[in-house]
C-alpha cells in the first residue's frame, strides 16, 4: 500500500472520527498491545481488513509519541511467524502483509490481513492460541472485535463439509406422512423429461428411494420430507417463510404499528414458497403496461426474481440442529425486500461471485428434489440448480428499470435485498435537473440518484448495485469529483458534496412532514435530531430519510458529517443582498 493510499484512509478516519469496520488504529506507543491479535482473529475471519501500529486515535489519528516503528515490526512478524520453534499468536495464521510508511512524517506500522480463504488457508475460525477457540475467536463489527458464536465458529469449521444432513432420516416419520399429490406431479414431470431416475422401479418405496426422498427403510430423509411432507412443520416448527410488511423503511421505526401485514407460510416447500410469493406480490403495487392490443398489471419487482429469491433461501438455508429454530425472513419495506436465511455463504461462494453461473450447494438432496418438483402440475420446477438463477434475476431487474439484487452475506446469514422503485424516478430526475452540470450521462445521473438514496457508496456497491465494472465506476466518481459534485476518496466511500447557494435555493414543493422539519429550525441554532424528534413528538427513524433529503437538497444545513455523534441542522443564512 503506498503512502498516498495510507493518507486517504487516515484523512477518512479523521472525517469519522473513528477506525471502522476495515481499519483498527492503535498507538502502541508502550509496546506491541495484547489486542493486536483479537483484531488480527477479527479481520481474518471476516472480509480482511487493515491494522495501522503507531497512530493516536485519541488524537484524532496522528502519530503517537514513543513509537518505534521496528520494534513493533520485528514484534508483529514474530507474533505471526510460522517457521520451526516459532508459536504464532494466532492460528491459523492468516496471508497478511506488513511494512513502514509514512503519516504525517512520522513512521507507522502498517498490518494488512486477508479473509481467510479454505481454498487457500487451514480451515478456520482465526482464533488467539493463548485462549481457547470459542473464547479466542473474533469477527469485525464497525469499529469493534467481536467474539464469535458457537454457531459462527461452526459455520467456520463447515464451510467446505458436506454434511449430508439433507439426506437424514427424520425419526418417527413415515412414508403415509407424505403428500401423494405433489409425490406424483413430481414423478409424472420427471417422465417427461425423460429422465432415467425412475428406470426399472415401479413401488413407490423404491421410486422415493430412487431419488432420496426416503431411506432405504422408508424412513423420509430431511429433503424429502421439506419437500414432500403433508405438514414438515409438526417436526419442526421454525422451519417456516415469514412474511411481514413493515411500515417504515426500517423495523421498528414506528411505535404505533409493528405490521402492515404478516403471514406465516408453512407446508411443503412447494406450497410455502408459492403462498410467500403470493403474499408479497399482494403488498406491492402494479402498473399498467399496455402491450400489443391488451394491457397486463406488472408489480414493482417481477414475479421471477421474488421467486427465485425465495426459492434460493429456502433451497441454500443451512438445516443443521444450530438454525432449525429460524426461519427464512422475507421483510417488504416502503422502498425494497430483504429476503433473509440462515446460514452464511457455503464453500467458494462470495458475494463478489454468486452471479458468475456456477452452482454449488451445502443441500445436495434438496437442491436436486426441488430441480425436480413442478411448482404445480404441468409447470416449470421450483429450481433450476443451474447456477442461471441470479444471472436470471440480475436480467430481469434491469429490463425494468430496477438496481440488481444486493447480497450481504455474514457468518450465518445471507440476505438479498431487491430495489422497489427505479433510480430515476419522476422526483429523482427533477432534482437531477436542478444541480449544475445537465449533460451528464445516464451512467452519472444513475451513480448520483445511488449516492442520493443511499447516502454514500463505493466502487463495489456501484459495480453490485449498477452492473458497471469497477474501472467504469472509479471513472465515473473521478468525474462527478471533479464536478464539485461529491466527496470521496480512493475506491469510497462517496457522498454528495455540499450544495451551492444558487442550488440551495432551487427548491421543489416541500411535503407537509418536510415543511413541518423547516418551520422548527432556524438559521443560527442548530437542533440534533432527537431535538426535532422531541419537538415534533415524531420517531427518530421516521426522519432521518426527511433530513437526508433536505440536506441533499441545500433546504437545511448537517454541522458535521453523516457518520458524526455531533451532527445537527440549520436552516442556511440568506445570501447577503
Amino acid at each position: 500500500m503506498s503512502d498516498e493510499e495510507i493518507a486517504a484512509i487516515v484523512e477518512r478516519l479523521r472525517q469519522q472520527g473513528s477506525d471502522d469496520g476495515r481499519v483498527e488504529v492503535k498507538a502502541a506507543s508502550g509496546g506491541l498491545p495484547k489486542s493486536l491479535w483479537q483484531s488480527v482473529s477479527a479481520f481474518a475471519n471476516s472480509r480482511g481488513g487493515v491494522v495501522i501500529l503507531g497512530l493516536s486515535e485519541a488524537d484524532n489519528f496522528t502519530p503517537a509519541e514513543g513509537f518505534e516503528a521496528q520494534k513493533i515490526l520485528d514484534a508483529v512478524e514474530a507474533g505471526l511467524g510460522t517457521s520451526a520453534g516459532q508459536q504464532p499468536q494466532v492460528e491459523p495464521v492468516p496471508r497478511y502483509d506488513v511494512d513502514i510508511c509514512t503519516v504525517d512524517g512520522a513512521a507507522v506500522v502498517l498490518l494488512e490481513i486477508a479473509s481467510l480463504d479454505p481454498q487457500l488457508d487451514a480451515k478456520g475460525p482465526c482464533f488467539e492460541t493463548r485462549k481457547s477457540i470459542s473464547a479466542g475467536s473474533y469477527k469485525r463489527v464497525a469499529d469493534k472485535d467481536k467474539h464469535l458464536s458457537a454457531y459462527e465458529i461452526h459455520e467456520l469449521q463447515q464451510k467446505w463439509t458436506r454434511r449430508g444432513i439433507d439426506h437424514q432420516p427424520v425419526p418417527g416419520t413415515a412414508i403415509d406422512d407424505l403428500n401423494p399429490e405433489i409425490i406424483q406431479s413430481t414423478f409424472r414431470s420427471l417422465e417427461r423429461s425423460r429422465s432415467r431416475a425412475l428406470d426399472g422401479v415401479e413401488d413407490l418405496r423404491s421410486r422415493l428411494r430412487r431419488i432420496k426422498a426416503v431411506t432405504s427403510d422408508g424412513t423420509p430423509t430431511l429433503a424429502g420430507y421439506l419437500t414432500f411432507g403433508f405438514f414438515p412443520q409438526e417436526e419442526f416448527p421454525q422451519l417456516t417463510i415469514d412474511v411481514a410488511v413493515h411500515p417504515a423503511r426500517e423495523k421498528g421505526s414506528s411505535t404505533a404499528l409493528r405490521f402492515l401485514d404478516r403471514h406465516v407460510c408453512d407446508g411443503p416447500i412447494p406450497y410455502a414458497v408459492g403462498d410467500a410469493v403470493a403474499r408479497v406480490l399482494a403488498n406491492l403495487r402494479t402498473m399498467r403496461v399496455v402491450s400489443g392490443v391488451g394491457a397486463d398489471d406488472v408489480p414493482e419487482i417481477p414475479e421471477e426474481v421474488l421467486r427465485e429469491a425465495i426459492t434460493n433461501a429456502v433451497m441454500h438455508r443451512d438445516y443443521s440442529e444450530y438454525v432449525t429454530g429460524r426461519q427464512v425472513a422475507v421483510d417488504i419495506f416502503p422502498d425494497r425486500v430483504e429476503i433473509t436465511n440462515p446460514g452464511g455463504l457455503w464453500g467458494d461462494r462470495t458475494e463478489l461471485n454468486l452471479g458468475d453461473g456456477q452452482s454449488a450447494s451445502r443441500n445436495e438432496v434438496l437442491s436436486q428434489l426441488l430441480r425436480v418438483t413442478p411448482r404445480g402440475e404441468g409447470e416449470g420446477p421450483i429450481a433450476e440448480n443451474q447456477g442461471s438463477g441470479i444471472p436470471r434475476m440480475r436480467f430481469q431487474m434491469l429490463q425494468n428499470g430496477l438496481p440488481v439484487p444486493v447480497y450481504e452475506a455474514t457468518l450465518d446469514s445471507v440476505k438479498v435485498t431487491l430495489q422497489r422503485h427505479g433510480l430515476l424516478s419522476p422526483e429523482t430526475r427533477d432534482w437531477l435537473g436542478s444541480i449544475p452540470g445537465a449533460d451528464r450521462t445516464k451512467e452519472e445521473n444513475l451513480v448520483l440518484a445511488l449516492i442520493r438514496h443511499s447516502d454514500a457508496i463505493t466502487v463495489d456497491g456501484i459495480r453490485q448495485v449498477l452492473d458497471i465494472d469497477s474501472d467504469r465506476a472509479r471513472s465515473i466518481l473521478g468525474t462527478l469529483q471533479g464536478d464539485g459534485l461529491i466527496t470521496g476518496l480512493g475506491d469510497g466511500p462517496y457522498e454528495l458534496a455540499e450544495l451551492s447557494p444558487e442550488h440551495r435555493h432551487a427548491r421543489r414543493q416541500l411535503s407537509p412532514a418536510e415543511q413541518e422539519i423547516v418551520d422548527v429550525l432556524d438559521t443560527s441554532t442548530s437542533k440534533s435530531i432527537r431535538e426535532i424528534s422531541a419537538e415534533l413528538e415524531k420517531p427518530v427513524n421516521s426522519l432521518r430519510p426527511l433530513l437526508r433529503t433536505l440536506s441533499e437538497e441545500g433546504v437545511i444545513v448537517p454541522t458535521a458529517p453523516p457518520t458524526s455523534k455531533l451532527r445537527a441542522y440549520l436552516l442556511p443564512a440568506e445570501p447577503d443582498g
